[in-house]
């Protein structure tokens, strides 16, 4: 994290006004996922009006900027994420979407906003500056996509430490940080399977191999992965999340058709527990004399904070936002972050803004917290 002097708390503080009307440009139009073309537009123009240093198109529509101080010192990447959701948004405010169907309902205008805030102020105090400060401005956050394809376009080559924030509603007060060492996001995978059996009519089920009751046998041998196959004081989540079959209720099917996710928050499970899903639904498939194919997509690793990294953020939380700032998150989320990802090419943490008592994100009525805004360039 870089240190920063008085009069840039002032520049932050004389921000404001323009960081809500950033934050309200931005949540008035959002874009979903690998379509963040004005999104990623509209940050470069405003890079420009600033004359910082940037690459545009980076892993998609990603944004790289670059602002060197007067001084040589570490390089530090803050990235924000810019895509939003498919969410129709319930929120009656001037600045709620124009785009029907799509929302920012979790957070990612606040974030963009909060790190072209940061760029505003880092520009105008570079001169008092030691080290050199990356902005990653991504793409695709939600579809877990954006931050592999940044980091393999040179987003993080040089960087030696990387810093995230997220705004995090209810769990963490407004005016403060939450901080977690260690294990502070799961990972999230996809499983995807399909039962082939027999099909036949329904009144003649014996000159069937259903698949119907060959996955519903899968759903609940699965249900036993965590519950007796992982130690009880670690945490893992496999969650059937689709199942589709048949198309007349007079007939049998020929498949039928299981998805969901897998969520760890080790390297280690992450491995093991797709061995054990295709090891159940092989040898139940097999049973039964039906087959299965079966497919895993890696999506993000669980993120892991750096105990060096939070330790350091807490204590310029403590400088510049007070003593009593930070608030110790003692469990981890089995929600996923794709940051994880830039966790595998320098030491970071991902920290959570207070946003106070309001809606929870990915629903209709999210909105993210103006008041915090100022606080997240000030932290970052």
């Amino acid at each position: 994290m870089t240190r920063v002097p008085d009069p840039l708390q002032e520049t932050v503080t004389a921000m404001r006004s323009s960081l809500i009307a950033t934050r309200h440009q931005l949540h008035a139009n959002p874009e979903l996922s690998d379509q963040e073309r004005e999104t990623a537009a509209f940050v470069a123009e405003r890079l420009r009006e600033l004359g910082i240093a940037h690459h545009t198109g980076v892993g998609g529509h990603g944004v790289v900027a670059t602002i060197q101080g007067a001084a040589g010192g570490p390089v530090v990447a803050l990235r924000a994420d810019m895509d939003a959701l498919p969410i129709l948004e319930e929120n009656e405010v001037p600045h709620a979407s124009r785009n029907p169907g799509v929302m920012h309902a979790c957070g990612h205008d606040g974030h963009t906003a909060i790190l072209l805030g940061v760029a505003e102020a880092l520009s105008a105090h570079r001169e008092s500056m030691a080290g050199t400060v990356k902005l990653l401005f991504q793409p695709a956050e939600e579809t877990v996509g954006g931050a592999k394809r940044m980091c393999a376009e040179g987003a993080m080559e040089g960087v030696d430490l990387v810093v995230a924030l997220h705004g995090w509603p209810q769990q963490v007060p407004l005016g403060k940080i939450g901080l977690k060492s260690g294990p502070a996001l799961a990972s999230a995978d996809v499983f995807d399977i399909t039962v082939r059996g027999r099909g036949a009519h329904a009144a003649y089920p014996h000159l069937s191999v259903d698949p119907i009751l060959v996955a519903s046998e899968i759903v609940l041998a699965l249900q036993s992965i965590v519950s007796r196959g992982v130690q009880p004081t670690e945490a893992a989540v496999v969650t059937v999340a689709q199942f589709h079959a048949g198309t007349a209720y007079n007939i049998i099917p020929g498949e039928a058709h299981l998805a969901g996710t897998i969520r760890t928050l080790s390297h280690a499970l992450r491995k093991a527990i797709p061995e054990r899903i295709r090891s159940l639904v092989e040898g139940i498939c097999s049973a039964h004399g039906a087959q299965a194919d079966i497919r895993f997509v890696e999506g993000t690793p669980p993120t892991v904070n750096h105990p060096e990294v939070v330790a350091l953020v807490a204590d310029v939380a403590h400088e510049f936002l007070g003593p009593d700032s930070v608030v110790p998150i003692e469990q981890p989320t089995m929600g996923a972050e794709d940051f994880a990802i830039y966790l595998e090419h320098a030491p970071g943490a991902m920290l959570f803004l207070g946003l106070g008592e309001r809606s929870p994100v990915h629903t209709p009525t999210f909105d993210f917290c103006d008041d915090a805004l100022p606080i997240g360039v000030e932290l970052m």
